[in-house]
């Protein structure tokens, strides 16, 4: 008999890789976020990276139901408010409106971050996104598993 619950099935296999959608300008930013995501979530990780948001819209709206990403990471400063047209592309396309997203930006502009989840965002990260902020975001929303504490409280019947 299968134990596993919705939420084990919810969660990110890194062993598995995750697909991951990067919108980011900054090539150096591009670079740690993908190092980054790679360490947490596992080589096999697939990470499309845009560089733009005309660029992010784009493919948001070729994504399906199939081969959608599992987690988004948007650079909130894009030019041109570009960041926010992103997160409300995200949202307005079936196929991604439920992926989680999370927003990376060097701005802590209050507006900026009730704007951010009002347009469905998962969570804020400050720049340069760091290993130990993305792992805790992913176990609060319930993606990856949290060490120690988590294996006490599944069940073994």
């Amino acid at each position: 008999m299968d134990d596993t619950t919705n939420e084990d099935n919810d969660r990110f296999l890194p062993e598995f890789g995750v697909r991951v959608f990067l919108v980011e300008d900054n090539a150096e930013h591009a670079f740690i976020a993908v190092t980054v995501i790679r360490q947490l979530l596992g080589e096999a990780s697939e990470v499309i990276v845009a560089e733009n948001a005309e660029e992010a819209v784009g493919l948001i709206g070729q994504f399906t139901d199939s081969d959608r990403p599992d987690l988004m990471l948007v650079d909130l400063r894009l030019p041109e408010n570009g960041g926010f047209a992103v997160l409300s592309a995200a949202r307005a396309h079936d196929p991604c409106a439920h992926v989680p997203t999370f927003v990376i930006t060097s701005s802590l502009y209050d507006q900026d971050i009730a704007k951010s989840y009002e347009l469905g965002a998962s969570a804020v990260l400050c720049k340069p996104l760091s290993r130990a902020t993305l792992r805790e975001e992913l176990i609060r929303i319930g993606k990856l598993a949290p060490t120690n504490a988590a294996t006490r409280t599944q069940s073994t019947h």
